[in-house]
């Protein structure tokens, strides 16, 4: 999973709202050259929002957007400052995104794969508290390496 999230993460996003986040976050794509147009990507995640919640529980948001302007596939990361209000399983709030970017070409083959292996990261409470709690990028990814997402 690592090498879908490569540099394309921020352990300390200064952000105060979801739609403040997921716009960051495409601006980080875009920057990272895994996106070709951040505003058609970001319109893309809010298409998908508008359908259903991604917040899951726990903190935990696995916002997606596929689109034509998406590259390679790949997982972003943010881990907030602050909680943000998000509609999530739970009813809590949010503080660790993980985007799911999906090529429209193959989309379902590269969404199920990524969202498999990011399940399996994170399908235990003690993965999910040290990840929220992490605040450095390589021992975040050593986190999600050894907790099976890889």
């Amino acid at each position: 999973m690592n090498d879908l999230i490569k540099d394309n993460i921020n352990l300390h996003a200064n952000v105060k709202t979801r739609k403040e986040a997921l716009y960051q976050m495409s601006v980080m794509l875009e920057k990272n050259d895994v996106i070709s147009d951040k505003d058609a990507f970001y319109a893309a995640v809010l298409d998908r929002e508008a359908i259903g919640p991604t917040g899951m529980e726990n903190g935990i948001a696995i916002p997606h957007g596929e689109s034509d302007v998406v590259k390679d596939a790949a997982i972003a990361v943010f881990k907030t400052n602050q909680d943000l209000k998000w509609d999530s399983l739970d009813g809590k709030p949010i503080k660790l995104i993980f985007m799911l970017v999906v090529p429209t070409q193959h989309r379902d083959v590269n969404h199920l794969k990524i969202l498999s292996h990011l399940s399996a990261a994170l399908t235990h409470k003690d993965v999910q508290q040290r990840l929220l709690t992490e605040n450095n990028v390589i021992d975040f990814k050593k986190i999600l390496e050894k907790s099976g997402g890889m």
